[in-house]
């Protein structure tokens, strides 16, 4: 199994899982920066006795917030919200330069109550927020629905919004290059949807939490019940269901990014026939084929693979969505 690289909210869902096994945790969870550091406000690390989910950059730091969790777990010390002041300079052995707030916030049974509020937020995609007291420690986290302004937050408080802003890729075949793709992608700041009906390719995709495989939608039904997603990647191993998909998909204006896998003859071909097929010359030029031409050379699935992932990270309309 591959150890897929976390979501900014998979705190909450392992948070709960740690719960349910009648076990305690501690979340350590970046609250503020200044300058150059390793991550960003909203990283977090979870640890229990049993594993270590998550990062907050690594190095001396992320040792320093472990060994502080693992403190408070084997109940040296207070057990309450604390908030570390780190300067990433020398004597912590780390030439970032900035400074980091990390806040160990613990985790027991008498947290089930606003982790359950935070993850049904998260599934109602209410653009919910929790609120952390910084200097009552006795003040438990506060889930806030919605965006308008809570009489009960204040300057105190460090407020984390519930979201997950990262890009949304359906991929329309589970073949060589597609389970691949997914190999990858399971270490990138990604959400994969793969549409395939065939179970015996499906079922050599990694198990991953970013990665979500549907086998009882035709990928064609898939194409026309797509909402949601920022980008679709085109790779099947039919050229006719490949065109069908193109037909659908060029005509969802919501799509930042469509690819088709192939040579520069079958693009040319493709967008011949949608031409004739009564698509605009604005919709087929958002066809992007070939695709990751860009990126290292090479014919191996992987190489195709890398090359298509940094294509669409790097497509500017995603990258606005990202910074904004």
């Amino acid at each position: 199994m591959i150890v897929a690289l976390p979501g900014p909210c998979d705190w909450i869902n392992a948070a709960l899982q740690v719960l349910a096994q009648d076990q305690q945790a501690v979340l350590a969870l970046v609250c503020g920066k200044h300058g150059s550091t390793p991550r960003g406000t909203g990283s977090w690390v979870l640890l229990n006795e049993q594993q270590i989910l998550g990062s907050v950059g690594g190095g001396e730091l992320e040792h320093t917030m472990i060994e502080a969790g693992q403190a408070m777990l084997a109940g040296n010390g207070d057990w309450s919200r604390s908030i570390m002041h780190c300067v990433l300079g020398s004597d912590m052995r780390q030439c970032c330069g900035g400074t980091m707030e990390v806040m160990l916030q613990p985790i027991d049974s008498g947290d089930r109550g606003w982790l359950q509020d935070a993850q049904a937020s998260l599934y109602r995609q209410d653009a919910s927020r929790v609120a952390f007291d910084r200097v009552d420690s006795n003040v438990p986290p506060l889930v806030i629905v919605g965006s308008s302004p809570n009489p009960v937050v204040n300057e105190n408080m460090f407020v984390l919004t519930l979201a997950d802003p990262r890009p949304a890729l359906a991929v329309f075949g589970a073949g060589h290059v597609g389970r691949a793709l997914c190999t990858i992608a399971s270490q990138l700041p990604l959400r994969l949807t793969v549409f395939d009906q065939r179970p015996d390719q499906c079922a050599l995709i990694p198990d991953s939490g970013n990665i979500e495989i549907d086998t009882a939608l035709s990928p064609l039904h898939g194409a026309r019940e797509l909402t949601n997603h920022d980008a679709a990647l085109i790779m099947t191993h039919s050229h006719a269901l490949d065109y069908e998909l193109c037909r659908i998909l060029l005509r969802q204006s919501a799509l930042c990014y469509t690819g088709l896998i192939g040579s520069k003859s079958k693009a040319q071909r493709f967008r011949k026939v949608l031409k004739k097929d009564g698509l605009s010359d604005s919709q087929i030029a958002h066809l992007t084929s070939p695709i990751g031409v860009d990126g290292p050379v090479g014919k191996e699935p992987g190489m195709i693979a890398l090359g298509v992932l940094g294509e669409i990270l790097n497509t500017p309309r995603l990258t606005a969505q990202k910074a904004g």
